[in-house]
């Protein structure tokens, strides 16, 4: 007894803990860890292996299971019980077990700045942060991104023949993905050869006098902050530089590949794009709030990282309708378009740590270091575009996820995003106007 009281006390770093009067400590099930995230991602062999080593470990109310500020070597997932967690002396929220948000971790592992404590009996399951980081980097490994079979999908769907044949079409390279407009193109092999100019880019640009014309309005948009009006194209890369107007002429150019033929098909791409445009723009938003070097690759990235699902309804609208429902579409949609972005972004000539971006964009639990990345930027912003539309029951608390103590001075709460968007929204529609 003393042993095990010593040992959560050690776990728990120090906290207060008190011993539970209604729960012991048990085996976990197979059946409790599919219903965790992302743990429910590992094979049959690795769940099952995980539920004949690892004990669930019981509280009593009062118990601090952990403290803000320390480092852990694993988190906890609440199965039983209610926590309450504290973000700071001001904000706070509770978990329920059963709750969506108790399929999530209630804090990542390494210098989170929340306090969790228990307020009643809990049961809580204490994974080490070793296999989440090893679930993550398997998901992540490019092998596994280009092979279908590598793909982490629920058994519902993997069963479904739309799913399967969309599948062999990827392993078969029948299917047909987006190509990046020649302007596009032409301007990213230039740069990238770092062998151009503004007035060479100035020339490319201009063989599109659509792409010319929203490139000056952009540029003079606020949120760039001319010193005076933009009146020409030369004047507008000069003002964005060659980087920035690059990122925007590939932005500027996608509007068109979210179109599809039958109406059923074509309502999803509309409503695809309009959502690709919010994430884009809060996503520029939270970079230019956090200095991030360069705001319109923030844009950029927000608008593609579920650019993996124009390729899938195009097949699927071309997929005998009788095989499917209409709901399988979502289904199928929702488990594809990650790994297929990938596919788009590495045709398309990305670098590697931005062509995993439309993987990560919902990998919630995905540490990517100590710094803030672009992926970090995105991820949050999809995660606030959830709370945005009340669609709590998708995504975890925004505190308990490693990319929120990454911006500004790691002081991220729910509000924060919203208040910041608030306060650009005009600015943000002027942006967004050339792209509708």
């Amino acid at each position: 007894m003393l042993n095990r009281f010593f040992r959560k006390t050690s776990a728990t770093g120090g906290g207060k803990t008190v011993a539970s009067s209604r729960f012991a400590p048990r085996p976990v099930s197979v059946a409790e860890l599919r219903q965790l995230i992302p743990l429910r991602n590992l094979d049959e062999e690795a769940l099952t292996a995980f539920s004949l080593t690892q004990q669930v470990e019981t509280y009593g109310p009062g118990s601090v299971l952990f403290e803000g500020e320390e480092k852990q070597e694993s988190v906890l997932y609440l199965l039983a019980g209610s926590v309450t967690i504290n973000i700071n002396e001001e904000q706070s929220y509770q978990v329920q077990a059963g709750s969506a948000k108790a399929r999530f971790p209630l804090a990542h592992g390494d210098g989170h700045r929340l306090t969790a404590i228990a307020d009643s009996d809990v049961e809580v399951l204490r994974v080490p942060v070793a296999i989440m980081h090893r679930n993550y980097r398997d998901h992540l490994e490019e092998g596994n991104w280009l092979s279908p079979d590598q793909w982490k999908v629920p058994e519902a769907v993997r069963s479904l023949p739309l799913y399967q044949t969309f599948c062999q079409y990827v392993v078969s390279e029948k299917l047909r993905l987006p190509t990046l407009p020649d302007i596009a193109f032409r301007l990213r092999r230039a740069i990238e050869k770092d062998d151009i100019g503004v007035a060479e880019a100035t020339r490319i640009v201009e063989l599109d006098a659509t792409i010319a014309a929203k490139l000056i309005r952009i540029a003079n948009s606020p949120l760039y902050n001319p010193a005076s009006p933009i009146r020409n194209c030369l004047e507008a890369i000069n003002r964005l530089g060659l980087k920035a107007t690059c990122n925007l002429v590939v932005t500027l150019c996608l509007k068109d590949f979210f179109k599809a033929r039958q109406p059923f098909f074509n309502k999803k791409m509309h409503a695809l794009w309009s959502e690709s445009l919010q994430v884009a723009a809060l996503s520029f938003v939270l970079a230019k709030d956090n200095q991030w070097p360069n705001p319109d690759e923030a844009l950029l990235m927000g608008l593609v990282c579920d650019i993996g699902a124009i390729p899938f309804l195009v097949f699927a609208s071309e997929f005998p309708s009788e095989h499917y429902r209409n709901e399988d579409v979502d289904a199928v949609m929702a488990a594809v378009r990650g790994p297929t972005g990938c596919l788009v972004l590495n045709q398309w000539g990305f670098p590697e740590d931005v062509r995993k971006i439309p993987l990560l964009a919902e990998m919630w639990h995905y540490d990517s270091g100590p710094a803030l990345q672009l992926s970090d930027i995105v991820m949050l912003s999809k995660l606030h575009r959830y709370l945005e539309k009340g669609m709590l029951g998708e995504v975890p608390a925004i505190g308990s996820i490693p990319a929120c103590g990454k911006l500004r001075d790691g002081s991220l709460c729910p509000e924060y995003s919203l208040a910041v968007l608030h306060d650009a929204r005009s600015q943000i529609q002027e942006m967004l106007a050339p792209l509708r």
